[in-house]
């Protein structure tokens, strides 16, 4: 197969246009190329997949999702008692691929990455519906990278859930790991690098010593940290048992939180006399 494809990607659209008669410029779509060696394998399996769609465009595209025929809690219904069949891959049909439109900057390669991330991890394409098997699948298929949003998916799979917006406010401390690689400049990471990091020794801090070590005292000093730890999206690894257990917090996280809080320094980072240090710069118990 050809390294560089024809790929009809585009819509239409209507753009503003100051310098048109009514403000308003028609965009029509348009064909482009795409180098398939500009692409990671899943992509690239993605792309063919689309160039052997009718009019090369992103229609019904074949996936496999990791899981086989006979896992489907309707496969009796469907088709029995048949052991070769419950032995397939499962395979269902996408179409609901976002447009780009005409006039959108991103390009082609960065469309690409971008959607085929979308999907599950174990999934990957196979063809257009009805079609044959791309050459890429294979490679595809073991491409299995993740974004930050599948990131998060996967975390919550596994019963360790993460906010968005902590995940964003632990990616500049260096407590997240770092990139395994960068696609169009956005960073992915492999599943073994997320599940060392999930099984990492964690430290579990209650509400109340998380507020003593952000500096608050007093009787709202619990209430105080826990909008801090809402502001930096952390919430709750656990609780500590019984009915007044209170809820238990990742130490590494809250450290790493407040020692890149801005404005903060290290301020609030344990002494070597085991005393706090507060927001004023004042010992503290």
């Amino acid at each position: 197969m050809a390294t560089v494809v024809k790929l009809n990607l585009r819509s239409s659209c209507n753009s503003e246009d100051p310098a048109a008669p009514d403000g308003i410029r028609h965009v029509p779509a348009f064909t482009e190329e795409v180098d398939l060696d500009d692409l990671t394998p899943k992509a690239r399996a993605f792309a063919e997949a689309i160039h052997a769609c009718p009019g090369h465009q992103p229609l019904d595209i074949r996936l496999r999702t990791g899981r086989l025929k006979g896992d489907s809690p309707n496969f009796a219904i469907r088709f029995g008692d048949d052991p070769v069949k419950a032995a397939e891959p499962e395979e269902v049909v996408v179409r609901n691929w976002s447009p780009l439109r005409a006039d959108s900057p991103m390009s082609a390669v960065e469309w690409l990455e971008r959607e085929i991330r979308t999907v599950p991890l174990d999934a990957y394409p196979v063809g257009p519906a009805g079609g044959a098997p791309v050459p890429s699948m294979e490679a595809g298929a073991a491409d299995r990278y993740l974004t930050r949003d599948t990131i998060l998916e996967y975390m919550r799979e596994a019963g360790h859930p993460m906010d968005v917006s902590a995940w964003d406010t632990l990616r500049g401390t260096g407590h997240l790991p770092e990139p395994d690689r960068y696609v169009c400049g956005r960073p992915q990471w492999k599943p073994d690098t997320i599940d060392a990091f999930l099984n990492r020794p964690v430290e579990l801090w209650p509400i109340s010593q998380v507020a003593e070590y952000l500096g608050y005292s007093g009787d709202s000093a619990t209430g105080s940290a826990r909008k801090q730890l809402h502001r930096w999206g952390l919430t709750p690894a656990s609780r500590a048992p019984g009915r007044g257990g209170e809820s238990l917090y990742a130490a590494d996280q809250i450290t790493a939180a407040q020692t890149h809080r801005p404005g903060k320094g290290r301020r609030n980072a344990q002494r070597s006399d085991g005393r706090f240090t507060s927001a004023d710069g004042q010992a503290t118990k």
